[in-house]
């Protein structure tokens, strides 16, 4: 936990911050945060039938009307969101009242709809009094897992805990989830050089399959051996320890649980030996002998969930046993930003976090099946789609933003996650979920800055004050917008106003000589040029410029 609480210390704007903020006893009349999901798929809807990001708040006194409060997201603006005066049905508040308030950027839902969303990433949320100065109460919470709430132990209580079945409008309390079938699938007991953690480490590995229609968190689990080994998985980091559905969790042996909630408390014996896998209510899950032969080589069920077991000479540690090699094509990562602040925005008008995709070669090749991730324990953690070869169909030499945002209904190129700005792992993997294409460990990254190949798609990664999203990093630019009359070469012709039109044989984006963004299209052919006469410059995906001039007739 002490490892999220010094990232929000030092990304806050230098605010040094707890995990929780407590109001001790002035807190016995005021309203409290009391429990939230920044990341909700499944657990709780709407009025409008939408699984979006939530926070409970709790009444511990007398009657009370939330309209004028504040809550907020970022501590230099606790005004972020007032809760209106005008709906008093849904903000009045009798004593032990609990009320969700929706954080889904969408207002015009109702009062109780906040103009922001939360990240799964660790952030926080400020309740400030209507004087829009008194902090009433905060938290900064941890990263969170998909479906799993994070609240007060109980309400109103100091501790703060996670939730398997989260408590959203009512009292919260722990309810124990009966233990089922899992198995263990495959482990690896003398590993030198097959697969490495988070920290560049070799170590033993044992991997969990979850066959079941919906996802498990181990928090909580032993993991234990005949040979003496026993190791009880964290109850404070779901996201390192839950198993999506019909999913696949890598536990690593190597007796250092201050690496993460998916490595194990004790490091187990390099010998052949039985695991049992137990469940909190004390349950058996799964036992599975395991068997040591040469090193790098594993011992594992000859398909998932399977009663034989067989020697992998490749071993296949996050994925199917069932697996069927799909050699990647020549992708490259070409470049990334996590903080995008002013650089470039997104098909809606955000300034997103963003993985640029390079296609080197010289045909076209389809993105569509591989897999994003920035957590090497989930290797599978986001799918490009399939079924839209208009824009996973990449061009030679061409280029691809992917956003990490967490908001995939914005577009099919919007990850399900964000980028950390301190540093982390970026992994693109062929659609066998296991083969990687490329990769990228990078450190601190600052505002406006990205970390770019240079020279463009075969150097290492430089940081640069001079990002080029969707372009070539380090290409001479042929199109200068000051000091010239005649702009050459000319991609498309010059169109008239009003019924001018503008075709491209490429996607990418329409500027005008600001800078500012016009349109972006995902795909090829002819679109409606700008109505107001100026000169304008279309940014190919696949690294050319094309000059606009709109004039009057």
């Amino acid at each position: 936990m002490a490892q999220w609480i010094r990232k929000l210390s030092r990304s806050c704007l230098g605010v040094v911050v707890a995990a929780a903020w407590s109001c001790g006893s002035a807190c016995a009349q005021t309203p409290v945060l009391n429990e939230l999901m920044a990341s909700n798929a499944l657990a709780f809807f709407d009025d409008f039938f939408e699984a979006d990001d939530w926070v409970e708040i709790y009444n511990p006194g007398g009657l009370l009307n939330l309209a004028g409060y504040h809550i907020s997201d970022d501590p230099a603006d606790l005004t972020k969101y007032t809760i209106p005066s005008s709906d008093p049905g849904s903000t009045f508040m009798t004593p032990g009242d609990h009320v969700i308030l929706w954080l889904d950027k969408d207002s015009i839902q109702g009062v109780m709809h906040a103009n922001f969303r939360l990240s799964s990433e660790n952030e926080g949320i400020w309740l400030t009094a209507p004087d829009g100065i008194t902090v009433l109460d905060s938290i900064v919470y941890p990263p969170q897992q998909t479906d799993i709430s994070f609240g007060r132990s109980c309400d109103g209580c100091l501790d703060w805990v996670f939730f398997n079945v989260p408590t959203p409008e009512a009292t919260n309390a722990q309810t124990q989830v009966p233990t089922p079938q899992l198995f263990i699938n495959e482990v690896l007991l003398d590993n030198s050089y097959n697969l490495v953690d988070e920290f560049q480490e070799a170590d033993a590995w044992l991997e969990i399959y979850n066959p079941n229609p919906f996802q498990v968190n181990l928090a909580g689990y032993t993991l234990q051996s005949d040979l003496g080994f026993a190791s009880t998985l964290p109850m404070d980091s779901p996201v390192e320890t839950t198993i999506a559905a019909d999913g696949f969790l890598l536990l690593w042996l190597d007796g250092q649980p201050e690496q993460g909630g998916h490595h194990t408390e004790e490091q187990a014996s390099s010998s052949g030996q039985t695991f049992a896998l137990k469940g909190p209510d004390g349950v058996t899950a799964d036992t599975y002998t395991a068997e040591v032969s040469f090193a790098n080589i594993s011992w594992g069920r000859v398909s998932d969930g399977a009663p034989s077991s067989t020697w992998f000479d490749i071993p296949t540690p996050g994925v199917s046993n069932n697996l069927l090699i799909i050699p990647p094509a020549n992708w490259v990562i070409n470049e990334v930003m996590t903080q995008n602040l002013a650089t470039v925005p997104d098909d809606v008008g955000e300034f997103d976090d963003w993985v640029e995709i390079h296609n080197p070669t010289n045909v076209p090749l389809d993105l569509a099946g591989y897999y994003v991730s920035d957590k090497l324990n989930n290797p599978t953690k986001w799918q490009v789609p399939s079924g839209v070869p208009d824009f996973t169909v990449i061009p030679p030499g061409g280029y691809v933003l992917l956003w990490a945002d967490e908001q995939g209904s914005q577009g099919w190129n919007h990850m399900n996650f964000k980028l950390s700005s301190l540093g982390e792992v970026v992994v693109l993997r062929s659609p066998d979920g296991f083969s990687i294409a490329d990769s990228l460990h990078f450190g601190a990254i600052n505002p406006d800055e990205s970390l770019a190949r240079l020279p463009n798609a075969t150097g290492p990664f430089v940081i640069t004050a001079n990002p080029t999203p969707g372009e070539c990093n380090d290409c001479p630019s042929f199109i200068q917008l000051e000091g010239v009359d005649v702009l050459l070469p000319v991609l498309w012709p010059t169109v008239s106003f009003p019924r001018g039109s503008i075709h491209v044989d490429c996607p990418g984006s329409l500027f005008n000589a600001a800078g500012s963004l016009q349109f972006t299209t995902n795909v090829a052919g002819t679109h409606t040029a700008p109505t107001v006469p100026g000169l304008y410059v279309y940014h190919a995906r696949d690294g050319r410029r094309g000059v606009l001039v709109v004039s009057r007739n």
